[in-house]
């Protein structure tokens, strides 16, 4: 068998066909055995060349449109699975499993983040303790609270940046 070559699927008639293949539900793999080349081939090939990949995204998005279209129909049609994944993706910000708020779901992730801080620092007082003995408690305390103060400006001054940009 001839080696494939780049350059004999550029013409229209072969994106096309590539085309065809993605839309009709092929995966990377049949799309590349079909071409007489292997999947690496096909990866390097929609890497150098354009025409290429754009015939593969244009597939896959034409299969998705027909998918989608079919999970609407039936969604219209009654089907409450389709109706509920529908809406679940199409509509998150109303009928998304989450019982929080977008503004309470970030709070929580603020405070997960400072548990896991408070967690660390704490492990590493208390490493810290152990290897240096009792006496010096009344130290590492006075160290330790200056840089959890010191985190806590920088964790501050991070978090006005964020707003500021938003």
């Amino acid at each position: 068998m001839a080696r494939a070559r780049y350059p004999d699927w550029l013409t229209p008639e072969k994106l096309l066909l590539i085309q065809g293949w993605k839309r009709n539900g092929l995966t990377d793999d049949q799309v590349a055995g079909n071409m007489g080349i292997s999947r690496r081939t096909l990866n390097t090939w929609k890497a150098e060349h354009k025409p290429i990949f754009q015939a593969l995204k244009l597939g896959r998005e034409q299969a998705n449109f027909a998918v989608e279209n079919q999970l609407f129909n039936k969604a219209i049609k009654g089907n409450t699975t389709a109706m509920i994944f529908w809406l679940k993706n199409n509509w998150r910000d109303k009928y998304n499993d989450s019982a929080l708020s977008p503004e309470e779901r970030e709070m929580t992730k603020a405070r997960k983040e400072n548990v896991i801080q408070d967690t660390r620092i704490k492990k590493l007082k208390a490493d810290v303790m152990e290897r240096l003995g009792a006496e010096s408690n009344e130290q590492l305390d006075l160290l330790m609270d200056k840089l959890v103060k010191e985190a806590d400006k920088e964790h501050d001054a991070e978090q006005h940046t964020d707003k500021q940009a938003d």
